[in-house]
């Protein structure tokens, strides 16, 4: 087996050799954007196993019978990985040898259909997944002549400000919502309560963190990897892996203590008092986190984003349904 080297290298090794020679004087943008661990950096020697290896995204106008050339045309293999994968049309395809022509994964759409089937027709911000989002403006981009791919990563890169206030108002509402519950599970004899808790809190602390840095979000299995660097998360992995209710409730403090810091350093609303303080006459300690929720919502309803409303796959990968839900969801109320 060859060397690893990160998906995205290989890729524009891939297009600069392999493809963009047999692309002669047809108008396109490439780049490697899209699902895939590679386009988020997060790609290991595990992910050789599906949907990585030799592969570039190509957009053009009119792309007509391209896809079957380079079937005929590509080698076999490029820089000792395979170009064909298997099984063909699959949902997850892995590279396989092949003694005929190579089914490439050289994806070849038009650009506005390509971003329509990500994000659906001009959906209002909210309905996006952040994932998405993540995989629109994450991996790079090899040739765009025109500035098209460029220009619509740029329009993608960040909420607008107001947009940002209202999605980190309605974080900060979560957190609130489940606080105080960490010891009172425990109060209760409920330890496996109080982790479940304090895993939930976990979660939407470190998305909290990285919206603060307008960074999006990626979906679980990618989530604390994105913030593993991030002086914060030890607060969240000492929450994760203590033995009780107290010490799982200190660092969790510690954790809503530099949301709440950094919170105020964003100017996006008046300083608020950032110490941890007892809930109420139960003497839980929390950040009250309610204050910065009220503080940047000014009066909106914390509905928030598609992955403030819903966390399931099935509505997060169809983004008709995610334009629905978020419209829904965002109706005033009868």
């Amino acid at each position: 087996m060859p060397d690893f080297r990160p998906g995205v290298e290989l890729a524009r090794r891939f297009y600069l050799e392999a493809v963009r020679p047999l692309l002669g004087d047809r108008p396109h943008s490439a780049a490697r954007i899209g699902p895939g661990s590679d386009v988020l950096g997060f790609d290991t020697e595990r992910s050789i196993d599906h949907d990585w290896g030799p592969r570039v995204d190509l957009f053009l106008d009119d792309p007509g019978d391209l896809g079957e050339e380079l079937r005929h045309k590509l080698p076999k293999r490029f820089l000792g990985w395979s170009t064909h994968f298997a099984p063909p049309g699959a949902r997850v395809r892995s590279m396989a040898d092949t003694d005929g022509p190579v089914d490439h994964y050289v994806t070849i759409a038009p650009l506005d259909a390509w971003l329509r089937a990500r994000i659906g027709d001009d959906p209002d911000w909210p309905a996006i997944p952040w994932q998405r989002l993540a995989e629109i403006t994450g991996g790079a981009v090899f040739h765009d002549p025109d500035g098209e791919l460029t220009r619509i990563r740029e329009r993608f890169a960040w909420y607008p400000t107001d947009v940002w206030t209202y999605v980190l108002g309605c974080q900060w509402a979560r957190i609130g919502q489940e606080e105080s519950f960490v010891g009172r599970t425990a109060e209760l004899g409920d330890d496996t309560g109080s982790r479940v808790v304090a895993a939930r809190l976990a979660r939407d602390l470190a998305r909290l963190f990285l919206l603060q840095q307008r960074r999006w979000p990626p979906y679980g299995k990618w989530l604390l990897t994105a913030i593993k660097s991030d002086p914060a998360a030890n607060h969240l992995a000492r929450a994760l892996s203590a033995g009780n209710a107290d010490l799982r409730s200190a660092a969790l403090a510690d954790a809503s203590e530099e949301a709440a810091r950094r919170q105020n350093a964003l100017g996006l609303c008046p300083p608020l008092q950032t110490h941890r303080r007892p809930f109420f006459d139960r003497g839980y300690p929390v950040i009250g986190a309610g204050r910065f929720a009220e503080a940047l919502l000014d009066g909106r309803a914390p509905i928030g984003s598609i992955d403030q409303i819903s966390d399931s796959t099935d509505v997060l990968e169809r983004p008709e349904i995610c334009i629905a839900v978020s419209s829904a969801a965002h109706s005033p109320r009868p």
